[in-house]
């Protein structure tokens, strides 16, 4: 996802499994930059768990997958 603007933008994030990784409502990309960071908050889980993970800013979605694995 390419994000332009001279006054930053803000992507809305989502958690196709809330209940496993939660993640922010939304990450602010500052003026000027490409990207920016954010934590992923997970639970305990028995067996390793995929969820995806979902940025969405101008009408477009780029989602990706992450695994939570036992400790």
């Amino acid at each position: 996802m390419t994000v332009s603007s001279t006054a930053g933008a803000v992507v809305a994030l989502a958690s196709s499994n809330t209940a496993v990784a939660t993640v922010p409502a939304s990450v602010r990309i500052p003026a000027g930059s490409a990207s920016a960071t954010f934590k992923v908050q997970t639970s305990r889980v028995k067996s390793g768990t995929s969820v995806t993970i979902s940025a969405t800013a101008n009408q477009s979605t780029v989602s990706g997958t992450v695994t939570v694995v036992p400790r």
